[in-house]
């Protein structure tokens, strides 16, 4: 499942409810995943993220913003993912995807369109602490902030690395210095 053809196939997969298959799918390949992240349906405008909300699919949920997934992306009849939760009655999904649009309303920290980079945020109180396995480009402010492996960074809760000014992220510091989160800046 790792060709243009793949992803449809997954997207298939999902809009019949076959999470766990896709899930196996992206654990093995993270580069897939984001790809999967960032897929919209032709003839409907319909992402994966449309999908799980349409299911009320939490960790399915989670797992695409983590990626990368826009919350917000508009469907060819204008339905966003929240749009799509709402009309289902799931509203703990609204709640949740509400949430992390939240940290995507200043363009500094909007997802990335390239599933080649990570998604940056700014949900400071849902810092977790990190160690990079491997190299990392993070989108953030229409550059990329490079962490290297073995750096230290912290995530929010659906393990989008926190970014602060000037790219800083260990820790995530504002304009003046200070850290955005519970740890002193350099």
């Amino acid at each position: 499942m790792d060709d243009e053809f793949g992803i449809e196939d997954a997207y298939e997969q999902v809009k019949m409810g076959n999470w766990d298959a896709v899930f196996v799918s992206w654990s093995r390949d993270p580069v897939f995943a984001r790809r999967c992240a960032h897929f919209v349906k032709a003839s409907s405008g319909w992402t994966f993220l449309h999908q799980a909300a349409f299911f009320g699919y939490e960790h399915a949920c989670r797992k695409l913003i983590g990626l990368g997934a826009p919350v917000t992306a508009n469907a060819r009849n204008g339905q966003t993912p929240i749009d799509v939760a709402k009309s289902q009655g799931h509203d703990d999904i609204v709640h949740l995807l509400e949430h992390a649009a939240s940290s995507a309303k200043a363009p500094v920290w909007k997802p990335p369109a390239d599933a080649s980079t990570l998604p940056s945020s700014s949900l400071w109180d849902e810092a977790v602490e990190k160690h990079a396995k491997e190299d990392m480009l993070v989108s953030y402010g229409g550059g990329i902030v490079g962490i290297r492996q073995g750096d230290q960074y912290f995530t929010d809760s659906f393990g989008r690395v926190l970014v602060g000014w000037h790219g800083t992220y260990d820790p995530p510091c504002d304009m003046g210095g200070y850290s955005m989160i519970r740890r002193p800046c350099p």
